[in-house]
């Protein structure tokens, strides 16, 4: 999204022609305008507040707004263009009277329903605005531009048989323009009518017959190939999508994305020696790539649909043994991937062999000191995962060899001593993925006394701590770790976090403005999400509800701002031929709230009020008990009255 500031650009400035364009539409003479046509003059001012909002002169073009206005007072486009202004001048109450009392005064004024159109869309209220586009429509239904500002609405609220329609009757209308081609044919595949889709693709690319666009426009074309190539793929005929991405090989930009889709193409029609031959030739240019590994082992054990989680899954002693064959072979083409070394210990069964495997994979790691080594081991300390205590015992033998021998098991090369201390690092790991905190800081304390200097070391130690739910402590050992390297940016946003989890907010506002240009000020403009449900989390945790409910709203209002930059790429993708990319972004969207962070502030927020409830009715309870026991002013008064003793009379005189 690093394109999104200029597309923002782009759309707005198409928002301000289209006012331009209707303004000359409607001014001098208007057969749809209830109203009278304005003087030549009057009519020029008008255009030049159309100018002005362009410009975002707004003063100006209130100006000329008035001086309209000083003669006809009841000119309802003009009432609206003012609206218009005032609007962008966040005078929101004012403009929407203004807008309101133009559409009555010229009810049939396309300009006066297309602004109140646009006072809608600003503030994201996509169903009032649609409505007020199709009021516009109504008297104008052939306005390209409303038809096309209304296919975005419908697009961005997923309204999709009005989008479709809508893109159809643009395209009846400019059938020269390739954007309504193109747009028809994505809402023809949003919709599952994917034989259509591909009508569409290839009626546009008959017509580019005997034309140059293709040699002028060669990645665009590519793209509008490998588009109707997926078309084929997504209605479920992908032996048709074989034959036609190899007749379309020459023509195709990308050769490692035509080789990449017709493996699995060849994968998916069963033709799965050809299948593993295009694999290994992708192989060959990066044999680190996980997802083509996957691809090769299915298309060795002959299965349609690759399995890139081998830990989980049922490994049968005959699928075990060929790709055991199959990543000998890779590992002496490729001596130096990890990938090759790494994935045998996903599917390996045999405990020998998963010790030789983890022995030929890790030794190097621990020797070079890799601190991530754990991180790309953990899934095979799983809970439930067979090799857990078979992984413990071959990484605790690797520590006792070294403490009594200075070499690794079976072999009488001496290690340096850094070597012992990583294999306690690794060790330490794994206990604390076991549960076992003592066992985890006992190696580790080892591992310091022996490199008081190696700040990895504490920022393990702070994990295992926070693992054990220690969060003052860990906080504690986070913070060491951050003082050995100030300039270290992620360290700082880890103590940050730590902090945060230990209820220190001052403190962690404090770290992370190191880092910041002016402060924490700017964490929420950069929609910096884990700090504000961790911050949200630590008011929750101290009772202070209200700055708990701003900061899990804050991330709510994040998504929210994530859907609707979406609203940016409709013309965008259509217009640079980025139109598989565009419909993965249109699905990922439409998943969009189902994320972790958003998950998390959504019940932060309703866990806030739940609280906040509970809270008030405690008080209320506490009130009503108070008040039950506390007496009234006139039972008082009788109690007192009873506990009085008698006035003493005086005697009687002499």
């Amino acid at each position: 999204c690093s394109s999104s500031g200029a597309v923002k650009t782009d759309r707005t400035r198409g928002e301000r022609r289209s006012l331009r364009r209707s303004a000359a539409r409607t001014a001098p003479e208007d057969e749809h305008s209830m109203a009278p046509p304005l003087p030549a003059k009057e009519a020029t001012l008008f255009k030049a507040i159309v100018k002005h909002y362009e410009l975002k002169s707004y003063k100006k073009g209130l100006r000329a707004a008035d001086q309209v206005l000083k003669k006809f007072p009841e000119h309802g486009e003009t009432i609206a263009m003012k609206g218009l202004l005032l609007n962008c001048m966040e005078k929101k109450e004012e403009a929407y009277d203004l807008v309101r009392k133009g559409i009555k005064l010229d009810i049939k004024s396309q300009v006066c329903w297309h602004v109140y159109g646009l006072l809608y869309r600003s503030d994201r209220e996509y169903a009032q605005a649609i409505k007020c586009y199709r009021g516009a429509l109504r008297h104008e239904p052939d306005n390209v531009k409303i038809l096309r500002d209304l296919s975005m609405l419908q697009i961005q609220l997923r309204l999709l048989p009005g989008f479709l329609e809508t893109r159809q009757k643009l395209l009846t209308m400019k059938p020269t323009n390739r954007m309504h081609w193109f747009t028809f044919a994505v809402a023809l595949h949003l919709v599952g009518r994917y034989d259509e889709a591909v009508g569409v693709v290839e009626a546009y690319e008959r017509t580019l017959e005997g034309s140059d666009e293709p040699s002028k426009e060669p990645y665009e074309y590519s793209e509008m190939l490998l588009y109707k190539n997926t078309l084929y793929e997504e209605a479920g005929q992908p032996q048709k999508a074989l034959d036609d991405l190899d007749a379309i090989k020459e023509k195709v930009a990308d050769r490692t994305g035509w080789r990449e889709r017709r493996a699995a193409l060849l994968l998916a029609v069963g033709r799965h020696g050809e299948a593993g031959e295009e694999y290994l030739a992708l192989l060959k240019r990066n044999p680190e790539h996980f997802g083509w590994h996957a691809g090769l082992q299915a298309a060795e054990l002959q299965t349609a649909t690759p399995t890139e989680r081998w830990l989980s899954a049922e490994v049968t002693a005959e699928a075990e043994a060929t790709l055991a064959a199959l990543y000998g072979k890779l590992q002496k083409a490729y001596p130096k991937s990890q990938a090759c070394m790494r994935l045998p210990l996903d599917f390996t069964r045999s405990p020998p062999a998963f010790a030789a495997a983890l022995d030929a994979y890790a030794r190097s790691y621990v020797r070079k000191g890799v601190p991530s080594l754990f991180a790309d081991l953990k899934p095979l300390c799983a809970e439930g995962a067979w090799s857990r205590v078979l992984f413990g015992e071959i990484v605790a033998g690797w520590v006792g060899a070294l403490e009594a021998t200075g070499a690794f098991p079976d072999t009488c090369e001496k290690e340096p001593p850094s070597t012992l201390m990583w294999a306690r690092v690794l060790l330490a790991q794994y206990y604390d993925s076991c549960g076992d905190t003592a066992a985890a800081l006992s190696q580790l304390d080892m591992a310091i006394g022996h490199t008081p200097t190696c700040l990895d070391l504490y920022l393990f130690k702070a994990r295992v701590y926070k693992h054990a739910g220690h969060a003052s402590a860990a906080a504690r050992w986070m913070e060491e770790a951050r003082k050995m390297d100030l300039a270290d940016r992620y360290l700082n946003t880890k103590a940050t976090r730590y902090l945060l989890r230990a209820d220190c907010v001052p403190e962690a506002e404090a770290t992370i403005a190191l880092f910041t240009k002016d402060g924490g000020s700017t964490l929420h403009e950069m929609q910096c999400v884990w700090f504000e449900l961790e911050l949200a989390a630590s008011y929750l945790r101290t009772g202070d509800y209200g700055r708990a409910l701003k900061n899990f709203a804050h991330v709510e209002q994040h998504f929210a701002d994530i859907g609707e930059d979406q609203f940016d790429f409709h013309t965008y993708c259509v217009r640079k031929m980025t139109l598989r990319e565009y419909v993965k972004m249109v699905r990922f969207e439409d998943t969009l709230h189902g994320h972790a962070f958003y998950v998390t502030a959504a019940c932060g927020i309703i866990d806030t009020y739940l609280r906040t409830r509970d809270c008030w009715a405690a008080v209320h309870t506490r009130s009503c008990e108070q008040a039950s026991s506390t007496p009234t002013s006139a039972s008082w008064r009788s109690r007192r009255a009873t506990r009085r003793p008698p006035p003493r009379r005086k005697p009687a005189a002499g």
